[in-house]
């Protein structure tokens, strides 16, 4: 599993859908290795929800279902562990929102969620957000990181080059 982070919430109206841009976290092993993202599309509700979750200082009046589940949890003792987008099949993805064992001798409860509504329950408890490796590679996006040193170095060798170009070039 990989740990990934809510890089981005777009906000589409109308028959478009929204999309949530998950990034692969920095490793601590190098820099300059490529960070993979995972887009995933969904409702305008569900990405306004899980913006909610991301800004909490934006508080609602009455406790819409994800609150009302986290309250729930709580209220029975336990506790969210981490939320796991474990699975893809073209176009849909599938998550788990895995809850904290209520005793010592119990295991790990894993609930069935869309990825959408685990995402909006991650961010209102804080728990981590993971990514099945399989899923990553075969849905993801990699981008390669640029430092701002090798942007510096690149302009520096794109404005040698205009400045040997003659209007002959052209």
């Amino acid at each position: 599993m990989i740990r990934v982070d809510i890089e981005t919430i777009i906000m589409a109206s109308g028959p478009v859908p929204s999309v949530v841009v998950l990034r692969e976290r920095k490793s601590g092993t190098s820099s300059e290795s490529a960070l993979r993202a995972l887009s995933i599309q969904t409702g305008a509700y569900e990405a306004a929800s899980i913006g909610h979750g991301v800004d909490a200082a934006k508080q609602t009046r009455r406790p819409i279902a994800h609150d009302l589940f986290i309250n729930t949890v709580k209220k029975l003792g336990s506790k969210v562990e981490r939320v796991e987008i474990n699975r893809w099949e073209a176009p849909v993805f599938f998550a788990d929102v895995v809850l904290a064992a209520t005793d010592e001798n119990a295991e790990e409860i894993k609930v069935d969620a869309r990825p959408s509504d685990a995402l909006a329950i991650a961010t209102r408890s804080n728990a981590p957000i993971y990514v099945e490796d399989d899923v990553m590679n075969r849905a993801g996006s990699v981008s390669i990181p640029t430092t701002e040193q090798a942007d510096a170095e690149e302009f520096e060798k794109f404005d040698e080059f205009v400045h040997t170009l003659s209007p002959d070039d052209f």
